[in-house]
């Protein structure tokens, strides 16, 4: 009977350290199939002809993207006015109460900024500014997209998140704007739906992902607040006022300044930011345009606004001030992980027009054309085994690119990376920098204007 017993307890205690070391490790079957949270899965160099002929391993990916379509920002442009016909209009477009609350279950945003009707600084209350059906699904279907590159193509993410293992796994920040919130919240439900998220017993609800976001006076995802920043406005201005603009763009700011001026009367002075926003918002939804503006002439004021954007990305000042905060972050992300201190295997940036075009200069990877509605950039973090080096890969919609003055598209090595952008960092004094030099900028339209879309 003793040594009965005495074998039972040791099948026990066999049983039980096997339980201990596999409870803490992700599942075999994971593991068998390569994904990063058990040891990184190779993944091709742009030129290799197959697996054997790579080493690189994938660290760390980093998505920067632009909010999906939505009603318009301005409720008045020159003449031109929002018609109660057209509030209801966009009211149709947006997404149910109980959607937005059903995205807020699986996505959990703790200032509750994705229930308001506006946004912290916005000067517009719901419907306008607001994402619409179309704009959540365009983010549901990037997020699907970003799951068949990194969980199925090259078996980066983990297929499912836990309530534990979110944090390993996604680093997700928005700004504080109801539609640049219910956008990420979309990217991450195609990124992983409701069945690949791990039900806890207690709640049965599925594993959430936190959505951190900061107060207006703290917030740099924006590209450049002028509030935080006050010496960006000067800036702006003075670069503004110091540019010679294209013979076109002149004749098409003369046109929607007629366009939007009564009849008969002389023209007024006009947002072309303002004019720009509410044309693509009809155009998206098959509207007129505001007071019938030809579409070739929103076309010009569009690219006018969007080369007035890279302009003020290529003052070195302006882009340091800038987006020189989300630069840091990021770099310092990447930092982390070369240096063997670990991070998040994904971070997740959600923002504006006005985030993704100084961002894309800074990269020098800007063609001067406005980012169409959830537009995004990543950024992938590569480590050669061979060589022993870290590179980056960076590509645009999907489309790898060259950046920082490289000739092509293929990794930079992540040294180099860092010398051609340590100009456009985040600059130790920043704080003292960004104090305004002069009392008051002017403000007028078409110097120092600045939208966020």
């Amino acid at each position: 009977d003793d040594l009965v017993m005495a074998c039972l307890f040791a099948v026990v205690l066999v049983v039980v350290a096997a339980w201990a070391v596999s409870a803490g490790k992700p599942s075999e079957t994971e593991c068998d199939k390569g994904y990063s949270h058990c040891s990184p899965r190779r993944i091709l160099r742009d030129d290799a002809s197959d697996a054997s002929d790579s080493s690189l391993v994938l660290r760390q990916v980093v998505v920067v993207h632009r909010h999906g379509d939505r009603a318009p920002l301005s409720l008045k442009v020159g003449s031109w006015e929002q018609s109660s016909d057209l509030e209801e209009f966009w009211k149709e477009r947006l997404p149910s109460k109980d959607a937005i609350q059903r995205w807020g279950e699986t996505n959990t945003d703790p200032t509750g900024m994705y229930l308001k009707p506006k946004g912290e600084s916005s000067s517009t209350t719901w419907p306008y500014g607001h994402l619409t059906k179309v704009g959540a699904d365009q983010l549901r279907t990037l997020g699907s997209r970003l799951r068949e590159r990194y969980v199925s193509l090259l078996s980066f993410l983990p297929p499912t998140i836990t309530a534990s293992s979110s944090k390993a796994t996604l680093q997700v920040r928005s700004t504080r704007y109801p539609r640049t919130i219910h956008s990420v919240m979309n990217l991450l439900l195609g990124l992983y739906p409701a069945d690949s998220r791990e039900i806890d017993p207690a709640t049965g609800k599925g594993a959430s992902v936190n959505i951190h976001s900061e107060a207006k006076a703290d917030e740099y995802l924006d590209g450049g607040s002028e509030d935080s920043c006050p010496r960006l406005k000067e800036l702006r201005e003075k670069l503004d006022k110091s540019l010679s603009v294209p013979r076109r763009f002149l004749d098409a700011q003369a046109k929607v300044r007629s366009a939007m001026s009564d009849e008969g009367a002389a023209p007024v002075n006009v947002s072309y930011i303002r004019a720009s926003e509410v044309s693509i918002c009809h155009r998206s939804h098959g509207l007129p345009m505001p007071n019938n503006m030809a579409a070739s002439v929103v076309q010009d004021v569009t690219d006018f606004n969007a080369w007035i954007y890279g302009q003020r990305g290529a003052n070195i000042e302006i882009s340091r001030l800038g987006i020189g905060p989300l630069v840091s972050d990021i770099v310092g992300g990447f930092d982390e992980m070369t240096g063997g201190r670990g991070g998040p295997l994904m971070r997740v940036f959600s923002g504006h027009d006005s985030t993704l075009m100084p961002f894309l200069v800074a990269l020098g990877a800007y063609d001067d054309k406005w980012p169409p509605y959830a537009s995004y950039v990543t950024l992938e973090l590569l480590y050669d085994e061979k060589e022993d080096k870290h590179f980056i890969r960076t590509s645009y919609n999907g489309n790898s690119i060259a950046i920082l003055r490289s000739k092509t598209s293929a990794p930079m090595p992540y040294t180099l990376f860092k010398e051609r952008i340590k100009d456009r960092m985040k600059p130790e004094d920043w704080s003292s920098l960004c104090m305004a030099l002069v009392e008051d900028a002017d403000g007028k339209c078409g110097g120092g204007e600045v939208v966020v879309n």
